[in-house]
């Protein structure tokens, strides 16, 4: 993974969090699409380091 899509994903953690919290529920609409939009970029990432197991950062 490289450095932008790492920060792109914690990015989108930090946002899934303060989201979670200030709405407090994992049921809400905007909470709901920030973590479906990360677990994609996460399944992305995972794909990304089997196909390239000696690049990937850890």
């Amino acid at each position: 993974m490289d450095k932008q899509s790492y920060h792109l994903l914690e990015r989108l953690r930090g946002q899934l969090v303060a989201a979670a919290m200030r709405q407090e529920s994992f049921l809400d609409r905007d909470v709901l699409q920030l973590s479906q939009t990360l677990d994609q970029l996460i399944v992305k990432a995972q794909r990304e380091k089997m196909r390239n197991p000696g690049t990937a950062q850890g």
